[in-house]
C-alpha cells in the first residue's frame, strides 16, 4: 500500500521554528472559544506540555490537538451547556518544572489536567494528583511503570502502552524480515529509553522464535545522553557492532540530530532494517530524501483514518492553522484526552471532583481520531490500535520522502494483561 502527501519541505531549523512558533500564543495562557452556550462558567482543563527546550516540537503538537478539540466541542455547544477552556503551561519536559506548573493550576482550582508526554513527568504526577485531588491524562508518556508498579488511580494513559507499541512493531518486523536475526540498539539513557529497550528485547525473545522458528542475536545497546548535540562517538561504536537490524527510541530533536549525524558514517547502509519507536515524521521532515528507509510507530496516521470524521476534522484544522501537512500523533493523543474528559463530564453531569471523574473515566469507551478507545478500568490503560508506518526516501517526491506502507494492529491483540501495582516481568538477555 503506497501513500504519499505533497506538502512543504523542512530543514531541521525550519521544523523547530514551525512547530514551536505555530501556536503563536505565550506558554502561560488561556484558550476559551465559546460556542452557542457561552456561559460565564467554563470547565477549565489544564494543559501541561513542553513548549520550550528540546521537546518543544512535540509539545506544540499536543497543544494544537487540545486546542482543536476544545474549539470543536465549544462550537458544538460545549459540555452540558458549558464551554471548555484551556489553561496552558510549559512543562519543559522536566519533572520539577512540570510539577510546579501543575501545582499552580491545582491552586487555581484546575484539577482536570492533560499533557505530560515525558515519562519522568508522568511518573511525578501520580503522587501529586492523589494528594491534591486532581487527574491527569497523559498524551504520549512511554514508561510501563505508569500502569504497573507506579500505578496511580489519578493518572490515565489515553494512548497505546509501550508494551503494545513494541509488540506490534516487532511482530510486524518478524513477519516481514524473518531472516534479519542480528539486532542492535541506540537508546536514550533515561526512563523512556530504558523502558522501550527492555520491552523490545522481551518482544524479540518471545515473538521472533514464535514467528520464524529462529533465535535472535541482540547486541548490548549503545546508550546516548539526553539532549546532547554530538552523537558521533556513539554512532561510531554502533557501526562497529555486527547487526543487520537497528532499533532506536531516541526522540524529538535528539532523534533528528542522531539520524543526521549517522548518515555520513554509513550506519544505515550497513543496516537492512531500521525500526524507530515513535518519531513519525520528525526525521524525514528534516532529512527529506536523505532519510533512511524506516518503520516507525505512530499514535495516529491521518491517511490511515480517512473514513473517520474526527480524524478528518483534526487533520484539516491542523493544516489550516499551521500550513504543515504532516501533523503527528501527539496531536491526536491530546485531542483524545480532551474528548475523554468531555465524555467523563457528560457521565458525571458536570461534576469535576477527582473521585467522580476517576469513576467516570474507568471503563470509559469514547470516540477518537483513531476510532473507539476504552480506558481499562483495572489500570487506566487505553486499549487502542497500534499504528505503524514505513517511511521511504523518494527523490522524485517534492517532500523527499513518502509513506510506503501502513499497518494498524488491533490494540487488544498486543496489550499486556492488567496488573496495577505489579512490576512488568520481561525476559532479558
Amino acid at each position: 500500500m503506497t501513500q504519499s502527501i505533497t506538502g512543504r519541505t523542512f530543514s531541521r531549523r525550519t521544523l523547530l521554528k514551525t512547530t514551536a512558533a505555530a501556536a503563536a500564543i505565550a506558554p502561560m495562557s488561556r484558550l476559551w472559544i465559546p460556542g452557542a452556550h457561552a456561559a460565564d462558567n467554563p470547565v477549565t482543563l489544564g494543559l501541561v506540555t513542553p513548549l520550550s527546550g528540546a521537546q518543544e516540537m512535540i509539545g506544540s503538537f499536543v497543544r494544537h490537538g487540545a486546542e482543536i478539540a476544545v474549539e470543536k466541542i465549544n462550537a458544538d455547544g460545549g459540555v452540558n451547556g458549558r464551554p471548555l477552556a484551556l489553561e496552558i503551561r510549559d512543562s519543559k519536559a522536566n519533572p520539577a518544572a512540570a510539577t510546579v506548573a501543575a501545582r499552580e493550576l491545582l491552586g487555581q482550582g484546575v484539577n482536570l489536567q492533560l499533557g505530560t508526554i515525558s515519562s519522568a513527568v508522568a511518573l511525578a504526577m501520580g503522587p501529586l494528583m492523589q494528594a491534591a485531588g486532581g487527574t491527569v491524562l497523559t498524551c504520549g508518556a512511554g514508561t510501563e511503570k505508569l500502569n504497573h508498579e507506579n500505578y496511580s488511580p489519578n493518572v490515565f494513559r489515553v494512548g497505546d502502552s509501550p508494551y503494545s507499541r513494541q509488540y506490534g512493531l516487532i511482530r510486524l518486523i518478524a513477519e516481514r524480515y524473518p531472516d534479519v536475526t542480528s539486532w542492535g540498539g541506540i537508546i536514550p539513557d533515561h526512563e523512556y529509553g530504558r523502558t522501550t529497550w527492555a520491552i523490545f528485547v522481551d518482544a524479540m525473545l518471545n515473538i521472533f522464535p514464535e514467528v520464524t522458528g529462529r533465535q535472535p542475536e541482540i547486541q548490548r545497546p549503545i546508550l546516548i545522553p539526553y539532549g546532547a548535540g554530538d552523537y558521533k562517538n556513539f554512532i561510531a561504536a554502533a557501526v562497529r557492532q555486527p547487526f543487520e537490524g537497528l532499533y532506536t527510541s531516541a526522540y524529538g530533536g535528539d532523534a533528528v540530530t542522531l539520524f543526521q549525524q549517522a548518515k555520513p558514517f554509513g550506519l544505515f547502509e550497513k543496516t537492512r532494517v531500521v525500526v524507530d519507536s515513535a518519531n513519525e515524521f520528525l526525521v524525514p521532515l528534516a532529512m527529506k530524501d536523505q532519510t533512511p528507509d524506516t518503520w516507525t510507530g505512530t499514535h495516529w496516521y491521518f491517511n490511515g483514518n480517512t473514513d473517520n470524521p474526527m480524524s478528518k476534522h483534526l487533520y484539516d484544522a491542523y493544516v489550516a492553522r499551521t500550513g504543515n501537512k504532516y501533523p503527528m500523533g501527539w496531536a491526536a493523543e491530546a485531542h483524545a484526552a480532551v474528548y475523554a474528559y468531555k465524555a467523563a463530564l457528560e457521565k458525571t453531569g458536570g461534576e469535576t471532583k477527582a473521585d467522580a471523574i476517576i469513576a467516570a473515566l474507568k471503563g470509559l469507551t469514547f470516540d477518537s481520531a483513531t476510532g473507539k478507545r476504552t480506558l481499562r478500568a483495572e489500570d487506566n490503560q487505553a486499549i487502542k490500535s497500534v499504528e505503524i508506518i514505513r517511511i521511504s526516501p523518494k527523490a522524485d517526491n517534492p517532500d523527499g520522502f513518502a509513506v510506503t506502507d501502513f499497518v494498524s494492529v488491533p490494540g487488544d491483540s498486543v496489550v499486556e494483561p492488567a496488573r496495577p501495582g505489579q512490576k512488568l516481568e520481561l525476559k532479558t538477555l
